[in-house]
């Protein structure tokens, strides 16, 4: 140890330079301890490839031991025509500092000569990060780190400049992952959907050149508003997740009808559980549902919106200060109709409410009204909680989780991008949502795993 201590406490710089040594020399020791580690990792595969340890002859037969390492020059397979030929020395830049001088086993072929091209399980050939940038990255994005933020962070990690497009391209790999995920067969039903839209920004870039302030030539830029078009599931046992989404130009039916054709496709059909669908006053998210499910869904208007178009119209009806107590008692009985113990209950208290406040609000009474019916379905619905079923205000909360991710991107250089973003910030909160409470942490992890396999 390098470290002097003098008597009494340590303070102020003497602490500092105390702790800023103790520091450097943990990492020194970590990255010490890493390397020894993963050169043993690496031998073991080249042994297990091989077929035999350090030091065993080489097996000359007419049966060959076919691997999936090749020679780069011939193309030979068979390890027994393989021999150990030293290592070479590499840098790899991973969560604990930048490990210099790494030993990659190598292997040359004895039939031409060249050197055979190892895929090593634990290592990238060409990859200058180690997997661990990975699955980091993944974590950050999920919890709405900016790219800056991570490229600082790995950084000061590395004590070398990590780029922008590096850690966004490590993001945006993934994109596999959420065209599998929206493909898959739902194999557990929920009773009840919830639909809206939430609206984001995407760059386009235009065949139109202009100099930027540093003199380069850059494609001029322009920024499209588009919806995100969300649907969030319910079970009976109180268990919901982020089912599936679509970037569309507008909520016109059209757009809704490609999302509920998909999870019709995927399996969400009255026939297999689903029950109700719970939606806004959006005549284009009507038009498609009836095109699809036809009329065999239950249609549940959300309360708050009906609610909230009521008290619009009774803020036009009865103006001024000397009316806010009578537009408060308005819509206070106008909430108490929903709390009625059954649908008759309520539609007997509509028609109280009708009699009592025609005369001073008729345009509040008629909006409330209108489309009823569709406000009271989920009296017929049994098993599950009357306060989830009767508003989309659970998915206007889950839209606040995807908003934080939207304002911190301001926007979004490519529809990918926007996707991977949509697709983290939905695997975190359907692991917190989860029966096992999954940390996100854990699941961040999972999904690079599963990335990886897909590229085995």
């Amino acid at each position: 140890m390098s470290i002097h201590f003098t008597q009494g406490k340590l303070q102020g710089q003497e602490r500092t330079e105390v702790l800023q040594e103790v520091q450097q020399q943990v990492k020194m020791a970590a990255l010490a301890a890493i390397k020894p580690v993963l050169t043993a990792f690496l031998q073991a595969e080249q042994q297990a490839k091989l077929g035999r340890e350090k030091g065993e002859a080489r097996r000359v037969s007419s049966q060959p031991r076919e691997i999936d390492w090749a020679c780069g020059h011939c193309g030979c397979r068979d390890a027994h025509q393989f021999t150990r030929d030293g290592h070479y020395r590499r840098t790899l830049a991973t969560g604990w500092g930048l490990l210099e001088g790494l030993q990659v086993p190598m292997l040359e072929c004895q039939r031409c000569g060249h050197d055979v091209v190892c895929s090593f399980a634990i290592l990238d050939k060409y990859e200058r990060f180690w997997y661990d940038l990975d699955q980091q990255v993944l974590y950050g994005s999920g919890l709405c780190q900016s790219l800056r933020d991570l490229s600082q962070q790995w950084s000061a990690t590395l004590e070398s400049e990590v780029g922008l497009r590096s850690i966004n391209e490590r993001i945006n790999q993934i994109e596999p992952l959420v065209q599998q995920a929206r493909s898959q067969a739902i194999t557990d039903v929920p009773a009840v959907v919830q639909l809206d839209g939430i609206w984001l920004t995407i760059v386009n870039e235009q065949e139109t050149v202009k100099v930027d302030k540093r003199g380069r030539q850059r494609h001029q830029r322009t920024g499209k508003r588009v919806v995100v078009l969300v649907a969030l599931a319910f079970w009976p046992d109180g268990r919901r997740q982020v089912l599936d989404w679509e970037i569309a130009s507008s909520e016109e039916h059209t757009q809704w009808e490609h999302l509920l054709e998909r999870l019709r496709q995927r399996g969400l059909t009255p026939e297999r559980g689903l029950q109700a669908v719970i939606r806004d006053g959006s005549g284009g998210l009507g038009e498609a549902l009836a095109l699809v499910y036809g009329s065999r869904l239950l249609e549940q208007r959300c309360l708050f919106h009906k609610l909230r178009n009521v008290a619009d119209k009774c803020r036009e009806e009865l103006k001024g200060e000397q009316h806010k107590e009578t537009r408060k008692q308005l819509l206070t009985d106008a909430s108490e109709i929903y709390q009625a113990e059954s649908a008759a209950g309520a539609r007997e208290r509509l028609c109280a409410f009708a009699q009592k406040w025609e005369e001073q609000a008729p345009k509040a009474v008629a909006t409330l009204q209108r489309d009823f019916e569709q406000t009271i379905a989920f009296y017929a619905l049994e098993g599950i909680q009357r306060e989830i079923i009767r508003t989309t205000s659970l998915l206007e909360r889950t839209n606040r989780q995807l908003r934080r991710k939207f304002r911190q991107a301001c926007s979004f250089a490519s529809q990918r991008g926007a996707e991977v973003a949509l697709y983290l910030q939905a695997q975190r909160l359907n692991a917190r949502w989860s029966k096992t409470k999954t940390t996100w942490w854990e699941t961040s992890r999972s999904l690079f795993f599963d990335w990886l396999n897909l590229h085995p």
